[in-house]
């Protein structure tokens, strides 16, 4: 009996033992579920503040309640710099208003005439002691203006060339904004001899080459043309280059000299730019030799659009002067209000004018950017 008695216990204590054992198991799911809601517990993770730092840079943009920027041209009388490459800066100027919604004040200085340096240099110089944000700057005198540009980065005014560029270091300016000048004289001189072939003048005429003024830069223009058409034409005498001074009147008396000491001898003439591009129509014009003589310029006005459409003007050598003015207003902005700096030098390039592609509405836009006026 005490065996079967102490049997029933050894049973009954082994059953106890089982159920203790088995009941954790029984429990598991209870612990396991927190786990299954970690997820949950990691949400904030998602809403990390870096997704937000975008949001955090553009109220400085917002903040700012005007924009200063400057134009200083050389020549407010110029059709280059006082009519089309204002109006490319302007056009700029009403753009950066609309898509930034900041007010720009907006300036427009210079001398009447660019044979005038020391106004000019005057000028800049108080320009830069109003300490705008930016200045759109076409200059004909880099030696000069290197240090008034030095003075304006030290005083962190962002300053953009227009068309001409100065040799400085990288960080004393924005960027330039340009046409080759050597480029532009080997395309005159592929015009000027396609002209002569089309009217079959003799190879080996003689050639005069005219200019406004003295400037380094518009000097490789005039070096690359005289290199590229002798090349072209190597019998042909081409003569010094003759300075007008940027006087209409002063470039027909120079080029009518020419004509009357080469005779039938004398081919055709270059003109750097479209002052004297206008000399060269009024004198092939009254000489009555339109057929006999070649007349190919740099840059155009009224004066040389009509010329080339009456027969008085073979090719224009177009640049981009609206083009370049409006990128280098517009980059001021995306600098100073984006931080985006972009490249320091951009060559928006020149092309050549026929009486053939005048009407063509591309080239009818870059003879005349004043369509672009707004």
């Amino acid at each position: 009996m005490k065996k079967n008695l102490f049997i029933l216990f050894i049973i009954l204590v082994l059953i106890g033992a089982m159920s203790g054992c088995a009941q954790p198991a029984a429990e598991e799911p209870a612990v396991e579920e927190p786990a299954a809601e970690e997820p949950a517990a990691e949400e904030p993770a998602a809403e990390e503040p870096a997704a937000e730092e975008p949001a955090e840079e553009e109220p400085a943009a917002e903040e700012m309640e005007e924009l200063h920027i400057v134009y200083v041209t050389p020549s407010t009388e110029s059709g280059y710099w006082g009519e089309y490459v204002r109006i490319g800066v302007e056009n700029a100027i009403m753009d950066i208003e609309e898509e930034y919604g900041i007010p720009v004040k907006y300036e427009y200085q210079g001398p009447a005439l660019e044979a005038s340096q020391d106004e000019f240099l005057s000028i800049l110089e108080g320009v830069i002691a109003k300490q705008p944000d930016g200045i759109a700057l076409g200059q004909l005198y880099p030696d000069s203006v290197k240090p008034l540009v030095e003075q304006a980065a030290d005083s962190d005014i962002y300053v953009n060339f227009i068309s001409i560029g100065i040799d400085m270091a990288e960080e004393d300016y924005g960027a330039l904004y340009y046409c080759d000048q050597p480029e532009q004289g080997a395309l005159a001189a592929q015009a000027f001899y396609d002209a002569m072939v089309e009217k079959g003048l003799p190879m080996d005429g003689t050639v005069g080459v005219h200019m406004s003024v003295v400037v380094p830069i518009l000097e490789e223009k005039i070096q690359m043309f005289v290199e590229t058409l002798q090349e072209l034409a190597p019998e042909l005498t081409i003569l010094e280059t003759q300075y007008n001074e940027n006087d209409v009147n002063n470039g027909i008396a120079l080029m009518e000299a020419q004509l009357a000491t080469y005779g039938d001898d004398f081919v055709g003439f270059f003109g750097g730019n479209n002052v004297t591009g206008d000399a060269i129509v009024r004198v092939i014009e009254e000489s009555g030799r339109a057929d006999t003589l070649v007349g190919v310029a740099v840059d155009s006005d009224p004066a040389e659009i009509e010329g080339m459409r009456n027969g008085y003007l073979d090719a224009l050598v177009v640049q981009t002067p609206y083009d370049q003015a409006y990128n280098a207003t517009f980059d001021i902005a995306k600098f100073i209000i984006d931080g985006i700096q972009g490249p320091k030098a951009v060559n928006m390039t020149a092309s050549v004018v026929t009486p053939a592609n005048m009407d063509e509405p591309e080239m009818q836009a870059l003879l005349d950017p004043t369509l672009l006026a707004r």
